[in-house]
This record gives structure tokens, sequence and C-alpha cells, in this order.
């Protein structure tokens, strides 16, 4: 895969960094835009540069934090366009719980499943404990 400019790579780490700090300050939607910037610098095909999936996962778990799950899932079926999402668990643990969320519980199974194959329980450890007892159930 062929790497960014170094021009262009600065100014989208300047852009993930400060949509890191929003974050910290719980200004969720300011981080949003952010990763926005940051996506729309990227060259075309977007999607075939490392930084475009991390800018998408970024926007996704930044609209999860807004309980916006229904931008959140598009933000992630976007992600799922991009280099190295399909064999990310984070992506597939995110997207299940958006679906979960707005009660498609077939498929929030399915991603929770694959998010689970890839990564194992631990994949769990940093969120609601509701996702992983909700895979559970539903493998039983």
């Amino acid at each position: 895969m062929p790497k960014l400019e170094h021009k262009i790579f600065t100014k989208i780490e300047i852009f993930n960094n400060n949509a890191e700090q929003f974050i910290k300050n719980e200004r969720f939607s300011d981080a949003i835009k952010e990763y926005q910037k940051g996506w729309n610098t990227l060259p075309e095909p977007k999607q075939l540069w490392d930084a475009a999936l991390w800018l998408k996962v970024g926007q996704a778990e930044c609209l999860l934090a807004l309980d916006d799950f229904k931008q959140g899932k598009q933000k992630l079926l976007e992600a799922m366009l991009c280099s190295g999402a399909v064999s990310n668990p984070l992506v597939h643990l995110l997207l299940g719980i958006c679906c979960f969320e707005l009660d498609e519980k077939k498929t929030a199974r399915e991603e929770l499943q694959i998010a689970y194959d890839l990564e194992g329980a631990g994949i769990f450890q940093q969120g609601d404990e509701k996702y992983q007892q909700f895979l559970m159930q539903q493998s039983n």
C-alpha cells in the first residue's frame, strides 16, 4: 500500500490530535468534525489509505458516546469499505453495539460473534457487559 505524502499525513495527524483533545473534554460533536476534516484531506480513493479506517471508527465511537446509534452504524458501514476493516474486531464490536441498540438483534449477534472470534472475550472488557451477555445468551 502506498504511503500518504508527509504533508497530508501531518495534516491528518493534527485533525486526529484535535479530535482526541475534544474527546477528553467530552466534546464529541467537535471531535466528529475534526475526524471529518481528516477524512476530507485524504486523497481519492479514500478507503485505500490506512488512516481512512481510524478516521471513520473515530467518528463512530463519538456518535456512540452521543447515543446516536443510527449515524454510528452508518459510519461503521462506511468504515467496512476501508482497507483492513473486515479483520478489525473493534469495527465489528461497534457495529454489533449499534445494531443491538437499534433492535437489529440478528445482525448484532453476527457482528458481536465476529468480534469475539477475532479477539476473544477481551474485546468486551472496556464496554457494557450487556453486549457480551447478549452474545452468550444467543449462543446457547
